[in-house]
């Protein structure tokens, strides 16, 4: 948990010391920040600032959010996080700031220019005006993925999830996304997810597809989640409109389609800071 209060902190001063920059990083490294077994979440930090979901973001971050445009958070299967944060970050501002700081050290004089906190075992850096990159990792070795490596999220993906107000992108062993109700086994059939969140008229969607590994376990986990939707409909008193309730959840072949599935705030904030208390295990 010291790690990612660490993180968060980090960024918070940062954006609360860093010059009014107008240009924006580059967005596409974001595709590049897992690898199989890593769960990458990416956020449009002005309106989430301005949804309901405001309150689940710590409030040390929430104080300066007004100076990122984007923050985005990867979950490797070794356990490291490492995040981008896209916004109002000059280079200059941001090394003045670490290298007053007495918990992090210089790493190197030359590019690329990073800093250390050993203690908290972070290291953060601005590989571009515009972008900030920390790590739980090496330093070097992330930022050597995100300019040469291979792209993660498909492009069309991504081009989802950055339209919408918060996306999760993963594929190997979900478990730790998907609700305690639906067992491991069926879990474990999960070979790729993408979940994009919306905000319309006071209320939250969640869209997205799974991958599994045949049809039949498609079948299986579309019929657990209906289930598990009209259970929650009767536990709430709402009318049971079955034909609109199973046009929720699909499936054609091994795909499992997410349409517009409402959620409540505390929902899926919950499932957010189950991912955030997973990274800082």
């Amino acid at each position: 948990m010291r790690k990612l209060a660490a993180a968060v902190l980090l960024i918070s001063v940062l954006l609360a010391a860093s010059c009014v920059y107008t240009g924006r990083g580059d967005v596409s490294l974001i595709q590049r920040m897992g690898e199989a077994g890593s769960v990458v979440m990416t956020a449009d930090a002005r309106s989430l600032m301005d949804s309901g979901l405001a309150a689940y973001v710590p409030a040390v971050l929430a104080e300066h959010a007004g100076r990122a445009d984007r923050i985005s958070l990867s979950l490797d299967a070794a356990g490291h996080t490492t995040g981008l944060v896209h916004g109002a970050l000059s280079s200059t501002e941001v090394g003045t700031v670490l290298a007053w700081d007495p918990s992090f050290r210089r790493m190197k004089d030359e590019d690329p220019r990073y800093y250390r906190n050993a203690e908290r075992g972070l290291e953060a850096g601005v590989p571009e005006e515009g972008i900030l990159l920390f790590t739980t990792a090496s330093y070097e070795t992330e930022l050597q993925r995100l300019e040469h490596g291979m792209k993660y999220i498909p492009d069309d993906c991504f081009a989802l999830m950055e339209a919408s107000l918060a996306g999760l992108y993963a594929e190997g062993p979900l478990a730790l996304l998907l609700p305690d109700d639906i067992p491991s086994e069926m879990t474990a059939k999960v070979r790729r997810l993408l979940l994009l969140v919306n905000e319309g008229d006071g209320n939250l969607t969640v869209s997205g597809a799974a991958e599994m590994d045949s049809e039949e376990s498609a079948r299986a986990l579309c019929i657990v989640l209906r289930n598990l939707l009209v259970q929650k409909v009767r536990r709430n008193g709402e009318r049971l409109d079955v034909k609109v309730l199973s046009g929720i959840f699909t499936y054609e072949g091994s795909s499992l389609r997410i349409d517009g599935y409402e959620a409540g705030y505390d929902e899926v904030g919950s499932m957010l800071t189950k991912e955030l208390r997973y990274a800082a295990l």
